[in-house]
């Protein structure tokens, strides 16, 4: 066996072998993979094998259609069977919500040019003569819908890595990882120790355990799935082609043909959770236990649309572990805690997902980042918070409710509720509604009297529509107090931190007393944060989204000297309000008892209610004048005590972070995570003005400095939406062409409109002809405004 290796990558399912292949692909032939047993071991072999490409959000939807365009190409360039089936598939629709459903994933995945259209119940039952409609409303047909062969498309990109130069060792288990002083790891096995640069921790049932050789616990669970083969069915014998794939997404149910009979899988309305504290090491080709009585109802429903199904006998009845993470979604890239050891773990659909995150994954070891923003599969989006007991409440819930859909801005009952702020209990008193982040409750908004307080789901307007504005129109009119906890906060001290800072940030840094607006780029020039920065004098103060607190130390870590700079996440140590209006100012001053002098991007420490140091940043998201406050969680509920006493008398309004949501689309404010991610370069999200070529070396100078034409521009359109709702991912059309997607939407309080943020492909931009913006289907007329909505000078907040 090989001693050394560029990197080496644990675990040979589907997904492992993919990471290999797609190494070996892109030049470093110097990779080696370990396989306890055989290729396939743990959950590859028993896989249903389906494939679709028609999901949100647009990432997952990328990694979907590569992965079903990648086995043609291991089929044909590398002569490596898949046992690749390309059916087509159908999505069945039992409601309106269903169809609304896939109407949104249909704009949505318009962008990325997948095919998905609505047909009608005849085409559908001429698709799939096993179909009876009665019990259907309508039928959604995916273009590139299939299913392959477990055991072969994972044998297909071992062979194609070998062919490439890539080495495999199968019966070597790994018995220790131990990284050295330089960062690089020992791999020590029963055959042998390889030393190497990089570490991937492809594990799948195991990826638990391979993490804690580590030294790290991954948010992992596994849990029992199902699935039953028929005997061969007289109907499909004599059809002369191959059904398509059948999802049932409103029972958890998804079918397609095996031989001459019919595979029949289930999300089973009562799980059981498996190996709850450790998978077996001596588990390998096996299946559980059969528990037919969990998936009886599925059975049911799926009779009523397949009634072959209940004429069929059962040939085979498959119960093998899955292993999920607490949103059922992958774990993969870069642990933050590590240096070069990467997770590609909790990979639900290997084989619809797994030939992505292959690429991305070499993408992310060879050139340092992918080259699309996957954060919602980053492993670094889950912290301290997912701990075992959070994950099986979460895998719990989220597996027996796989049949229902997500609304918009909808929060999730289990493993609630988490961490709270030191005032959670006064607002929860005022009526507040609270959704849930990074393991942490906040308000969302306020429910007046006579109104529940609970979110209505909907993907039309909601029951919080109305007050919401309300709450916006009281900040434009007088002042709203937020509770403001949720944000990442990092302080840098040292006599190296200014330096430091001035590296990896874009813009200038402040002076002392004020803040800035900065991005923080990669080295190819995407953004991949944004954040304000104070200047406290002896420190600074770095404020960013919240949940992408992990993500943030990962990128600074990565830069980081080896002395001179100290580093603090206070995220969960400073508690946070805001006030923001025409009266804010005036609220402060009461509270000071002295007129509050702050000009506008000033940051000051202050003694403020009797407590001292309270970081106080003359800065609003609003859009109005604002003070974002911060302080030690301990004396929150003291400043929040004197601010509302101060503010009843100039009209003070307790908001939640949708009004905030709202009223930054009547400014055209952008948002983390929507209108900036890492899938922009700073030209193209509108924030070049905040990039300082000028001021020196820093990191994406280089990349910013070379940027060619911005392939999107950003917009600001306003819809006749009527009743309707407007949430994001909704295609824009330009003369009844698409030409972009909305980013994220919503209604302005006191416009009194539908507004939308998005982007235009910048070769279809015009200031002319009709917009239009794509609804459940239907085109809606659309206005582009080349200014805010609210207070285009900025006067108002400054």
């Amino acid at each position: 066996m090989n001693s050394t290796a560029r990197v080496v990558v644990i675990g040979g399912g589907v997904v492992g072998c993919s990471i290999l292949y797609h190494l070996a692909k892109n030049g470093w032939t110097d990779v080696t993979l370990l396989e306890r047993q055989e290729l396939t071991s743990g959950s590859s072999w028993h896989a249903a094998g389906g494939l679709f490409t028609v999901v949100r959000p647009n990432a997952s939807a990328e990694m979907h259609r590569y992965t079903f365009q990648i086995y043609r190409e291991l089929e044909e360039k590398y002569d490596q069977p898949c046992g690749f089936h390309f059916t087509g598939g159908i999505n069945v629709c039992r409601t309106q919500d269903e169809i609304d459903s896939n109407a949104m994933m249909q704009s949505a995945c318009r962008r990325l040019g997948i095919e998905g259209h609505f047909i009608s119940l005849e085409e559908a039952k001429d698709k799939a003569p096993v179909l009876d409609t009665d019990h259907m409303i309508g039928a959604f047909w995916e273009e590139e819908g299939g299913h392959v062969d477990p055991a072969s498309a994972t044998m297909a990109f071992a062979g194609a890595a070998r062919k490439l130069g890539a080495t495999i060792h199968r019966h070597t288990p790994v018995i220790a990882t131990t990284q050295r002083a330089d960062g690089t790891w020992d791999v020590v096995t029963d055959k042998g120790t390889i030393h190497a640069e990089y570490v991937v921790n492809a594990a799948g049932l195991w990826g638990r355990e391979v993490a804690r050789m580590a030294g790290i616990e991954l948010p992992l669970m596994p849990v029992e799935h199902h699935y039953l083969v028929t005997e061969n069915i007289p109907l499909i014998e004599n059809l002369g082609f191959e059904l398509p794939q059948i999802n049932d997404n409103e029972t958890g149910s998804y079918a397609r043909q095996e031989g001459m009979g019919m595979l029949l899988g289930a999300y089973e309305l009562k799980m059981t959770h498996w190996a709850k504290e450790g998978t077996p090491l001596d588990f390998g080709h096996e299946l559980l236990a059969d528990n037919l009585e969990c998936m009886e109802w599925n059975f049911e429903k799926s009779v009523e649309i397949m009634p072959v199904l209940g004429e069929a006998g059962v040939k085979r009845v498959i119960n093998g572990p899955m292993i999920f993470s607490p949103d059922l979604g992958p774990l993969i890239g870069p642990h933050p805690a590590l240096r070069n050891y990467f997770c590609a773990n909790g990979v639900m659909a290997g084989f619809n997902q797994g030939g992505g995150i292959g690429r991305v994954m070499a993408e992310w070891i060879i050139g340092g980042e992918p080259e699309i923003d996957i954060f919602n599969w980053d492993v670094a989006r889950f912290g301290k918070f997912a701990t075992a007991k959070y994950t099986e409440e979460m895998t719990r819930y989220f597996y027996e409710h796989r049949s229902e859909k997500i609304f918009p801005y909808q929060s999730f009952p289990a493993a609630r509720p988490q961490a709270k702020s030191p005032v959670h209990d006064r607002l929860a008193a005022e009526g507040a509604v609270f959704g849930t982040g990074f393991g942490s409750e906040h308000a969302t908004w306020f429910a007046p009297a006579g109104v529940e307080a609970e979110d209505s789901l909907t993907y039309r307007q909601p029951n919080w529509w109305e007050p919401v504005a309300q709450e916006g129109r009281a900040v434009r009119a007088a002042v709203g107090l937020f509770e403001f906890s949720d944000m990442a906060k990092f302080e840098f001290s040292g006599p190296g931190a200014e330096a430091y800072l001035d590296r990896i940030m874009a813009n200038r840094l402040p002076k002392p007393g004020r803040l800035c607006l900065t991005p923080m780029l990669s080295e190819k020039g995407r953004v991949v944060g944004d954040f304000t920065i104070s200047n406290l004098g002896d420190r600074y103060l770095v404020v960013g989204t919240y949940a992408m607190q992990l993500a943030f130390i990962r990128h600074f870590n990565r830069y980081m000297p080896d002395t001179g700079v100290v580093m603090r996440n206070l995220s969960d140590d400073l508690a946070g309000l805001h006030i923001a209006g025409p009266n804010a100012t005036a609220v402060l001053s009461d509270l000071l008892g002295t007129p509050a002098d702050l000009r506008f991007m000033d940051a000051r420490q202050m003694s403020l209610a009797g407590i001292d140091g309270v970081t106080v940043l003359r800065v609003s998201y609003t859009g109005e004048t604002g003070y974002e406050l911060y302080l030690p969680r301990a004396d929150q509920p003291q400043l929040f005590d004197a601010l509302r006493e101060v503010g009843t008398g100039h009209g003070m309004r307790l908001c939640g972070l949708r009004a905030l949501m709202m009223l930054r689309l009547e400014k055209s404010f952008p948002a983390w995570g929507l209108e900036i991610t890492a899938d922009y370069q700073a030209h193209e999200c509108g924030m070049m003005h905040h990039v300082k070529l000028d001021k020196g070396a820093f990191v994406g100078r280089d990349a910013a400095a070379s940027y060619g034409p911005a392939e999107e521009r950003p917009v600001t359109l306003t819809v006749d939406a009527g009743d309707l709702a407007i949430w994001g991912d909704e295609a824009i059309f330009l003369d009844g062409k698409p030409v972009g997607y909305i980013s994220s939407g919503g209604w302005g309080p006191v416009a009194r409109q539908h507004i939308a943020l998005g982007y235009v492909n910048s070769g279809d931009y015009s200031e002319s002809g009709t917009y239009e913006v794509e609804l459940f289907g239907s085109l809606h007329k659309a206005r582009l405004h080349l200014e805010p909505l609210y207070d285009p000078s900025g006067q108002k907040m400054r």
